[in-house]
């Protein structure tokens, strides 16, 4: 105890100081959210490998952002720190996914320094207020109070991070369920959420259509979606579906796609490999 409250003081003490315009830190503006409340598009993909390698090329291949699957994906918190740090020396954000409705994790992921959220299978404006409770300090919120510590704040080296830490967090959250459709505009109006992602899949999943996003009745689930979040003002985030490009959701007016995967595309690599092996075979035959 004696320990943490000469660390507060010494936090004080560096707040106070005039040299921080010489301090570099990790804490940044958050691009990716100056980027969707302006109303630009934003494209990104998904890292579902737990490799900071390919997190860090998606970075460097100049995405607007990159996802981190802590859902489907492997890996545990330290795993999405080095993802994160491999993306922080590009202008991409990183965004992770996190389980769902895991608001004790959700809170370690706020201290290590996550720019964005994505929080999975939220059904109601409870819900959606409980994860933004999670993330932000008192008054707003019920976020515990350790920042002279954490990476978050460069280790207590940022001065204005108390001041900008709350807002300066992307919070998004998945509307993937039949019964989260009847909330959406309910969830979309919570302060503090601050796009809503569509998921095909599991919505199709969730009414008994799996694999089948195209079907009329997930289609209809969809626009109801739409039209809820833009009486609500919020932005929009998905996936292309099919008959859905990432372009033609763009032109639809959402705005963020995160499309394609690392996984997904080094399966498509491979097979293209072996079709071309078979090819060359047949033709030496």
């Amino acid at each position: 105890m004696q320990n943490a409250q000469i660390q507060a003081e010494r936090f004080v003490q560096l707040r106070q100081m005039n040299n921080y315009g010489k301090t570099q830190t990790m804490f940044r503006p958050n691009r990716l959210k100056q980027r969707i409340l302006a109303g630009e598009k934003s494209l990104g993909t998904w890292v579902q490998s737990a490799s900071p390698a390919l997190a860090e090329m998606a970075a460097i291949a100049g995405l607007d952002f990159f996802v981190i699957d802590q859902e489907h994906g492997p890996g545990e918190l330290q795993t999405a720190i080095e993802m994160m740090r491999a993306g922080a020396c590009t202008p991409t954000s990183s965004v992770v996914r996190v389980p769902p409705q895991d608001l004790v994790y959700i809170r370690r992921l706020v201290e290590a320094g996550v720019e964005a959220i994505l929080v999975p299978m939220v059904e109601t404006a409870d819900q959606a207020r409980a994860i933004v409770n999670a993330c932000r300090f008192p008054p707003r919120g019920s976020r515990g109070d350790a920042a002279f510590v954490t990476r978050s704040s460069s280790y207590g080296l940022d001065s204005s991070y108390y001041e900008r830490a709350d807002d300066n967090l992307l919070i998004m959250v998945q509307i993937e369920t039949s019964t989260a459709v009847g909330n959406a505009k309910e969830i979309a109006e919570v302060d503090g959420v601050d796009l809503i992602f569509i998921g095909p899949s599991d919505l199709a999943s969730s009414i008994g259509l799996r694999g089948k996003t195209n079907a009329p009745e997930v289609e209809e689930l969809i626009a109801e979606i739409v039209r809820a979040c833009r009486r609500a003002g919020k932005p929009l985030g998905t996936v292309p579906r099919i008959g859905k490009s990432w372009q033609q959701l763009f032109d639809e007016g959402f705005e963020l796609i995160a499309s394609g995967s690392d996984i997904a595309y080094y399966n498509e690599a491979l097979s293209k490999l072996i079709k071309d092996r078979e090819a060359h075979a047949r033709q030496a035959s």
